[in-house]
C-alpha cells in the first residue's frame, strides 16, 4: 500500500515535470516555430528579390546593347562629318575662297 509520503513524492515529480514542460520547453518550441516561420518568409522574399535582380540584369544587358548601337551610329556620323568637312575644304580650295 502507498503511504502519503510516497504519494507526495510522485505528485512532486509529476508537478516538476509538468512545470518544466510548461515553463521551459513550451516557450522554446514556440520560439522555434516563430523563427522557422520568419525564415520561410525571408526565403520567399529572397526568391522574389532574386527574380527582380534577374529581370534587372536582362534590362541592363538590353540597355548596354542599345547604347552600343547608339555609339556605332555616332561613330558613323562622326566619320561622315569628317568626310563632309574634307569635301567642303576641297571645294573651297578649288574655288580659291578662304574659310
Amino acid at each position: 500500500m502507498l503511504n502519503v509520503g510516497e504519494l507526495a513524492t510522485w505528485a512532486g515529480w509529476f508537478a516538476t515535470i509538468a512545470g518544466l514542460i510548461l515553463l521551459v520547453i513550451r516557450p522554446i518550441l514556440a520560439s522555434f516555430t516563430k523563427i522557422s516561420e520568419n525564415l520561410t518568409t525571408i526565403s520567399h522574399n529572397l526568391d522574389l528579390i532574386s527574380r527582380d535582380l534577374e529581370a534587372s540584369k536582362s534590362d541592363r544587358v538590353s540597355i548596354h546593347n542599345e547604347l552600343q548601337k547608339h555609339d556605332e551610329r555616332l561613330d558613323r556620323h562622326n566619320d561622315r562629318l569628317i568626310e563632309h568637312t574634307e569635301q567642303i575644304k576641297t571645294l573651297f580650295k578649288e574655288s580659291g575662297a578662304k574659310l
